[in-house]
């Protein structure tokens, strides 16, 4: 009897272990999967107004966009009124061509259709070290910039287009804007296939486009980081041999400690906290790594810089972070200026990751705007 209650307890044991590693693999792949495919849902204009489905982030305060399926862009603005399985919602500025009636779009916290909104704009190609080039968007006149460039770099599963939010205060600033693209992103080869790699592979391609801004004349460089761009530059001032051209940073919404990010997520599907410590070594590990299609292992628990393993660089430093950020925890923006006096922080109430701009977006203009001019 006694060795039945023992063989039972080792299968019961045994059968929680798997469950246990199968739910970490699925948290890591999750967090490291490539951005999933455009939902497109029936949408219907009428006048300066136009009807989508109710998803949570449509339900947002402050200004979105629609992208239709044919690439063009609609930008909207406040709530009119809620109709069951509708929002109806407010157009900012409704191009030509654009009739009533229904048309396929998808939701998106791009609020900017194109850059050429922003002002002059050069698409041009960011040669990389690995081979082949990365698109970007050059924007401004580099005259009058006089040397003084910033670099947008975007987060996890989004796009330039994303990054393209802050454009508008480094160029009303007078600073060059480059918003670039990076492996694995939707735009630069090898793009959708790659998971990514939480930075440790991305910042190569940031630094090259750092690369691009010296060779073009740049003497002073702001990094524009979202998100997981935070880790991007982070590791790029780490590493890169033109770190000393780098003034300053503006940080939105920034992921400066994984674990925290990790552990936020388990969390918030009710999972216990172990997961996220199993899942950043399935991260870590050849085995887990070659498991979610990863070129090389990724030590999540070393991306952090608000602990002493890794100082963080001592350059000004402006964070736009919202408190009720529902990914990347807030407080570890706090943690981080705790840490650092050259880094000051500017709190928001905006629902959602890295909606600071489309919700408040006269707050986060002046703050960059001011902290550029500050330099």
């Amino acid at each position: 009897m006694i060795r039945s209650f023992v063989v039972g307890a080792g299968v019961v044991t045994a059968a929680v272990a798997i469950a246990h590693t199968a739910l970490a693999g699925y948290v890591a792949r999750r967090l490291v999967a490539p951005r999933a495919p455009k939902i497109f849902a029936p949408v219907f204009i009428e006048g300066d107004t136009v009807s989508v489905p109710v998803i949570d982030d449509s339900r947002e305060p402050g200004v979105y966009g629609l992208r239709f399926d044919d690439g063009s862009h609609l930008p909207v603005g406040d709530i009119v009124r809620v109709e069951r399985d509708r929002v109806i919602r407010r157009i900012l500025a409704r191009p030509e061509g654009l009739d009533d009636g229904e048309a396929l779009a998808a939701w998106t916290s791009q609020n900017i259709g194109a850059p050429e909104d922003v002002g002059p704009t050069r698409h041009v190609a960011v040669p990389l070290r690995r081979g082949g080039t990365a698109e970007a968007w050059e924007i401004g006149d580099r005259e009058t910039a006089d040397g003084r460039w910033t670099i947008h770099v975007h987060g996890l599963r989004s796009s330039r287009n994303g990054a393209l939010r802050s454009a508008p205060a480094t160029t009303d600033a007078g600073w060059m804007s480059l918003v670039v693209s990076y492996a694995g992103d939707e735009e630069c080869a090898p793009a959708d296939v790659l998971p990514s790699s939480l930075g440790t592979r991305e910042w190569r391609d940031v630094d090259d486009a750092i690369a691009y801004a010296v060779a073009c004349g740049a003497r002073e460089i702001v990094l524009v980081a979202w998100s997981m761009g935070g880790t991007i530059a982070m590791l790029a001032l780490e590493e890169s041999p033109h770190r000393g051209t780098v003034t300053g940073l503006v940080l939105v919404a920034p992921a400066l400690d994984w674990t925290r990010v990790v552990e936020n997520a388990v969390a918030g599907a009710h999972l216990p906290r172990s997961v996220a410590a199993a899942a950043m070594r399935v991260l870590g590990s050849p085995v887990g790594a070659r498991a979610l299609g990863l070129i090389e292992t990724v030590d999540a628990r070393a991306l952090t810089w608000v602990g002493g393993h890794r100082p963080g660089p001592c350059i000004p430093t402006l964070i736009l972070h919202s408190r009720l950020d529902p990914v990347v925890p807030f407080s570890g923006s706090v943690a981080y200026v705790e840490r650092h006096p050259d880094a000051d922080l500017v709190a928001f109430d905006a629902t959602g990751h890295c909606n600071e701009a489309n919700q408040e977006s006269e707050r986060f203009h002046d703050a960059i705007d001011g902290f550029l001019r500050s330099l």
